[in-house]
């Protein structure tokens, strides 16, 4: 299997101005979506007063009723812009799941919410609401499905943004060796360390900041 020394596979597809930070340092880049997201149509009842959404792949299930919805709680600031975008105002925004199930559960204890989620949602904020007995009902919005694409070179670094692309990677490249693992956060990286040997976390939850610490790593800055 060919090594491909000072390169770097994000398994993402990331933006011109994102590749153009990673190209203009002389670093190959080779990407591609690891996760295809399919949206479903919402098939239950949702009382609109108040919404949880941790990704922007919930956003396209809530179009429809834009008039309807009271408030409305989110992660991240790109996914609070596009709901910006679409006139809605969130009425907090986190910069992770668990910040947003302790400002809620700690503050808005009194209030019935719906979580708009993926079949593969992580546990860490129903698991909040369940502990502290707050009604959260679960409805699926949107799903992932992983993309099995196998390579026969081994990059330097690989950017991962998700557990589940973590997952999928290494389970269609079982032999790859891949030097260091570049993850968005800790969540990310506790599933990238049972693949990987070497492990980097970026300081921010953004894709510019998973790129920039690749960088960094492949330049041993």
């Amino acid at each position: 299997m060919l090594f491909m020394n000072n390169s770097l596979l994000s398994t993402k597809i990331i933006t011109p101005a994102q590749q153009e930070l990673v190209l203009n340092t002389g670093i190959g880049l080779t990407q591609y979506d690891i996760l295809k997201t399919e949206y479903v149509i919402l098939k239950e009842n949702v009382v609109w007063d108040h919404i949880i959404i941790t990704s922007k792949n919930a956003i396209p299930a809530i179009l429809p009723y834009l008039s309807l919805i009271q408030n409305i709680y989110c992660v991240g600031n790109k996914t609070a812009a596009l709901l910006q975008e679409n006139g809605l105002q969130p009425k907090y925004i986190a910069q992770n799941a668990v910040e947003l199930a302790i400002e809620l559960t700690s503050h808005y204890s009194n209030q019935d919410y719906y979580y708009l989620c993926s079949e593969q949602r992580r546990d860490e904020l129903p698991a909040f609401f369940l502990d502290k007995k707050i009604p959260l009902k679960e409805v699926f919005a949107y799903r992932s499905i992983a993309v099995v694409k196998t390579f026969d070179r081994i990059f330097a670094a690989i950017a991962f943004y998700s557990p589940r692309g973590v997952h999928a990677f290494a389970k269609a490249n079982p032999n790859n060796k891949t030097l260091i693992a570049v993850c968005i956060g800790d969540t990310t990286a506790t599933t990238a360390r049972l693949y990987f040997k070497n492990i980097v976390i970026a300081n921010k939850q953004t894709i510019e900041n998973t790129l920039i610490t690749a960088i960094k790593a492949l330049r041993n800055d």
